[in-house]
């Protein structure tokens, strides 16, 4: 068995219970199916030569198959349907958690961008469910083939060796397309991710197009897309479709000669007119297992390319590791420490043998160039990766030994690029801490300067925010994420260019939220308006990744340095 196949099949084991009836109920689906062919030989028998009782014994039975049939089909067919949709519903979730877990580094790199990683959750596992449908075919249709091919067996085996001679060539249309399939339905699946990446980007990105009139552009990027993907899909419809009218030419020429066989048959009285009649019924129904297992083959090898490409992120190991250890955050902690800190980024060197000394309640400044590595200090402190080398230390508790969502109930986030949830207000507020008394929400909203105009909207903290917030102006989108971080109440405080965005009247209002937060907190800030950190308590200058300057505002300006130098330029 594939491996692929084997994770599949261990998806489906906490259904054994209903699998086991849709395979009871393919089996009587089956077994009836066939037997029903059967009985056609003996009412043909019976009505060619008048036996008025005799068919009138058959008829009953007949009707009981039927019931059978019909039954079972219903049952079988109904609750596999509703296993898949349970399979890809519990993969869908695995697949989405493991988004949320996996480390930044991934997110950066991934090839299609968050646009690809959404095809894997919806096409893939689409892939994966219409696959799981024709398992139901497993239980099915090679016993009714089976159970057919014995019926022609038992009417005249001389003629059913004979039609036997189709079987290795249906055998080597399949073994072509199984190949066909393996070779271009990865090259489909990565199309798709980029048409998928491609039509993400123009609804994130529609502000910027239609401002930079990139409408056509972005229009005939998705054409080009869709050209590769249809191109692909071209090449394997050709394949797939080419085994239907092989194997029906195959068919019809052994239709034809059974016709002409059991016709002089009849003629020389070796054979009656229900024995072509039953011959004739088996072989015409064969036709569908044959269709069906032909089909569930095909369906197999897509079914394989897609676990793969799913399970390849499920088992992905660049998820931030648990450690074994799992330490609380300390409670009394003085400081946090980076000790020889560095960190790549594939074979860019971002930081270099970073050392710094944090102590409980200092404000923390951090300067520097665009990609000097201000950043990566602290994603590294919440450990959205973790460093290349060296260690950060909270007192002397390594933060790789921590508990990791105890580590991370312990900082606040508030960023430049500010993110809200399609809800309300409120919930956006309350998402800091769910389990904390929502009614607090009101107070931190005050100390965020958000509420007077919370009030002033519609619904007030009832209103929605809209995708990603933009129903609000930049300023008080920032105060909602000030708020957030307040209910949050975590000890340890990041800004990352929390107001380099904004106007000076929305700065002015954020920053008032901003002193309220930082009250009785440790903050390591990141800002590019040197006016806004002139108060910190250290400033640390950071230039290709290492550590220039270390002082507080008016020893750096005197050293007349690289801060000296950022000082300068923004003051001239």
């Amino acid at each position: 068995m594939l491996p692929e196949i084997k994770k599949l099949v261990a998806e489906l084991k906490p259904y054994k219970k209903t699998i086991a009836i849709v395979a009871i109920t393919g089996i009587a689906y089956a077994l009836a199916a066939a037997k029903f062919a059967f009985l056609t030989k003996s009412l043909f028998d019976a009505l060619s030569g008048s036996k008025h009782d005799e068919i009138m014994n058959l008829v009953p039975l007949a009707l009981g198959l039927a019931l059978v049939m019909a039954v079972g089909r219903y049952y079988h067919i109904y609750l596999m349907n509703y296993v898949a949709e349970c399979v890809v519903q519990n993969i869908r979730q695995k697949l989405q958690q493991k988004f949320m877990s996996l480390n930044l580094s991934f997110h950066n790199n991934y090839h299609a961008g968050s646009g690809g990683l959404i095809s894997r959750i919806l096409n893939d596992i689409r892939t994966i469910q219409d696959g799981l449908r024709v398992v139901a075919d497993i239980f099915l249709h090679p016993l009714l083939l089976i159970a057919l091919i014995t019926n022609l067996f038992r009417i005249d085996w001389k003629l059913t060796l004979g039609t036997m001679i189709a079987v290795p060539f249906i055998a080597a249309i399949l073994k072509s397309i199984s190949r066909s399939m393996r070779k271009y339905i990865p090259q489909e699946r990565d199309a798709l991710e980029y048409m998928t990446s491609t039509i993400k980007e123009s609804l994130d990105g529609v502000r910027i197009i239609q401002s930079f009139n990139l409408e056509k552009d972005m229009a005939k990027r998705l054409i080009d897309d869709s050209n590769k993907y249809l191109d692909i899909r071209k090449t394997i419809y050709k394949r797939q479709e080419a085994a239907g009218p092989a194997t029906e030419f195959i068919a019809t020429i052994i239709l034809l000669s059974v016709l002409l066989y059991t016709s002089f048959e009849v003629a020389a009285g070796r054979a009656t007119p229900g024995t072509f009649i039953g011959f004739l019924t088996s072989l015409l129904m064969i036709n569908q297992p044959i269709k069906r297992v032909q089909e569930a083959y095909v369906r197999i090898q897509e079914v394989t390319i897609s676990v793969q490409r799913i399970f390849s992120i499920i088992e992905d190991p660049s998820e931030v590791p648990q450690s074994p250890l799992n330490k609380p955050f300390p409670k009394n902690w003085k400081k946090i420490t980076y000790r020889n800190v560095s960190f790549s980024y594939g074979k860019d060197m971002i930081l270099k043998n970073i050392n710094l000394e944090i102590n409980r309640g200092e404000v923390v400044a951090l300067v520097g160039a665009s990609g000097s590595g201000k950043s990566t200090i602290v994603n590294l402190l919440e450990r959205f990766f973790d460093a290349t080398s060296g260690e950060i230390l909270i007192d002397d508790i390594n933060i790789l030994d921590l508990n990791l969502k105890d580590l991370r109930r312990n900082v606040a986030l508030v960023t430049q690029d500010v993110f809200l949830f399609s809800d309300t207000i409120e919930k956006n507020i309350w998402a800091g801490d769910y389990n904390r008394n929502r009614a607090d929400v009101l107070a931190m909203a005050k100390l965020a300067n958000a509420h007077d105009f919370i009030m002033k909207m519609p619904q007030g903290y009832e209103s929605r925010v809209g995708d990603r917030g933009n129903l609000l102006s930049g300023g008080e989108k920032q105060r909602i994420s000030i708020a957030r971080a307040m209910f949050k109440d975590a000890p340890l405080l990041i800004l990352d260019e929390a107001t380099s965005a904004l106007d000076t009247a929305s700065e002015i209002e954020v920053q008032k939220g901003l002193d309220h937060l930082m009250e009785g907190r440790t903050a390591l800030v990141i800002a590019h308006r040197l006016s806004t950190i002139q108060k910190a308590d250290k400033i640390v200058v950071l230039k290709n990744g290492e550590i220039v300057e270390v002082g507080n505002h008016t020893h750096l300006l005197g050293q007349q340095g690289e801060y000296f130098r950022f000082h300068s330029l923004q003051h001239t």
